[in-house]
């Protein structure tokens, strides 16, 4: 399989936190890793193709600027739960370096005899269970409810637009690609007439790795 390295540049433009909180009322929240949208749209266009004109009008696809990797899905989240978690996370990530991760093969959510989701595997070793494990330990102390299902590392490429049988012949997988994790983001989920919008909140940096010399 191909290996097409992407790098990723870890900077992000999140809205203000307290702009985004300024009406005192419960956010839609989650934590996650954002694709670098070199590689999403990557993802996006080889995803489209790969489905052919037998498949691609069957799902409602996701920009490249909306793909993600959830870590800990939050909730309606008040304003002092995500301040309590915005401290905890800045602790518990102050000593965590970035780190790689591939994608793999596709996926159907829950099951290909009823799929709801088209998603790509990624694959990190138990990079991003760890982190995973870190944000879900700080959620829970926060006052977040904890997590029940098993984590399953993946990025959501599109969603079916009514029931079908479907198997992985109908879509064949795409080449392995290579990115970089560089931060954890707070993110919003808003839902609006276009459909659901995700707007980051507040960033969590990872330390780069060392170079030796």
């Amino acid at each position: 399989m191909k290996n097409n390295p992407i790098s990723y540049n870890a900077s992000s433009a999140p809205t203000s936190f307290d702009e985004a909180l300024s009406h005192n009322s419960p956010v839609r929240a989650f934590l996650a890793v954002k694709l670098p949208l070199e590689l999403a749209a990557t993802l996006h266009k080889k995803a489209i193709h790969r489905a052919g004109e037998g498949h691609v009008h069957d799902l409602r696809w996701v920009a490249p600027q909306q793909q993600h990797v959830t870590l800990k899905f939050l909730g309606n989240s008040s304003p002092q739960q995500l301040q309590q978690l915005i401290s905890n996370l800045e602790n518990d990530l102050a000593d965590y370096h970035t780190f790689d991760s591939m994608t793999g093969c596709f996926r159907f959510f829950p099951t290909g005899r009823n799929p709801r989701v088209l998603a790509l595997e990624m694959h990190s070793g138990q990079e991003l269970k760890r982190l995973a494990d870190i944000c879900e330990q700080a959620a829970v102390q926060s006052g977040f409810s904890a997590e029940t299902r098993n984590f399953r590392p993946h990025v959501t490429l599109g969603r079916f637009k009514r029931p079908r049988y479907v198997t992985h012949s109908q879509y064949f997988n795409l080449p392995s690609f290579r990115m970089t994790v560089g931060e954890v983001v707070l993110m919003e989920s808003e839902s609006t007439a276009m459909g659901t919008r995700y707007k980051s909140l507040h960033a969590f940096p990872l330390l780069p790795l060392a170079i030796s010399a």
